[in-house]
């Protein structure tokens, strides 16, 4: 595992090149915020399968907290995303993907408070669309 910073490194590409140090640490600007980018579409769908997961144990009310925290990262996600090289797509699958989480989410709070079941397996199908959608930005990222 790397345990260096880097600094070192950049002092001597800087050095070999005869560049200022400034000019040789701006050059790796673009490749931070696409990790950035990547990263939470990642965290998002890691969310997503924990309130799978809850979904199909019947924990409903533990599954909409995992849907809020998974649009949180969605929303998060389109910010970090929006220089990203295939934007558009990302965008479109983040968008569709939220608006499967909200309806999930909505789904999850009607089965905990009315104790039916049908809107616990409507919110389980909107998280498995949600999946779908995530998998496809993640692709894109």
């Amino acid at each position: 595992m790397r345990t260096s910073t880097g600094l070192i490194s950049t002092l001597v590409l800087g050095a070999a090149l005869s560049l200022p140090v400034t000019a040789a640490q701006a050059a790796p600007a673009a490749p931070a915020a696409a990790a950035s980018c990547h990263g939470l579409i990642t965290k998002a769908y890691s969310l997503n399968g924990k309130a799978i997961s809850a979904s199909r144990a019947g924990s409903f009310k533990k599954a909409a907290k995992r849907n809020h925290a998974t649009e949180g990262k969605i929303v998060n996600a389109l910010a970090a995303c929006r220089h990203a090289r295939h934007r558009a797509e990302i965008r479109h699958a983040l968008d569709a993907a939220r608006n499967d989480i909200q309806g999930a989410e909505h789904h999850n709070k009607k089965a905990c408070i009315e104790h039916d079941r049908r809107y616990g397996r409507a919110a389980l199908n909107d998280e498995y669309d949600a999946q779908r959608r995530l998998r496809d930005a993640v692709h894109y990222s």
